[in-house]
């Protein structure tokens, strides 16, 4: 029986980042998925039935009161973990009470993001195992 590769979402104003991204999770044994916009990602996310694992969301897109992504997001499934990218933390507070699962400054090394996903993809297999 195939193992099921982990699904990653990416959405970040940046092309080129959501590409470099996609390349390392792909090397890493995940299923990368990116994005520009928020809205891209909640019809696929919707197309999908909510089965993602990880959401990667660039600072600005994030901390959008209009399009409230996370929030969005955790009602479609509230196992889904999110990883914040940000510029600064001026934001890092709310960004957090939207239900961001972790939160982080650039620079930030593709890798290092690489095993941020990692990390909390493993975060919930030990949660499973107690």
């Amino acid at each position: 029986m195939p193992i099921s590769k982990p699904r990653v979402f990416i959405v970040q104003e940046n092309e080129d980042a959501n590409l470099v991204l996609t390349g390392i999770l792909w090397l890493k044994g995940c299923e990368p998925f990116k994005f520009t916009n928020g809205k891209e990602c909640l019809e696929k996310l919707n197309e999908m039935e909510g089965k993602v694992d990880v959401v990667i969301i660039g600072g600005n897109i994030a901390s959008d009161r209009n399009l409230m992504l996370i929030i969005n997001i955790k009602k479609i499934n509230n196992n889904i973990k999110v990883l914040i990218i940000a510029d600064e933390d001026s934001d890092k507070t709310r960004i957090l009470g939207y239900g961001a699962d972790e939160f982080t400054l650039k620079p930030m090394s593709p890798e290092n993001v690489g095993d941020k996903v990692l990390m909390l993809l493993s975060r919930e297999a030990v949660m499973e195992n107690r």
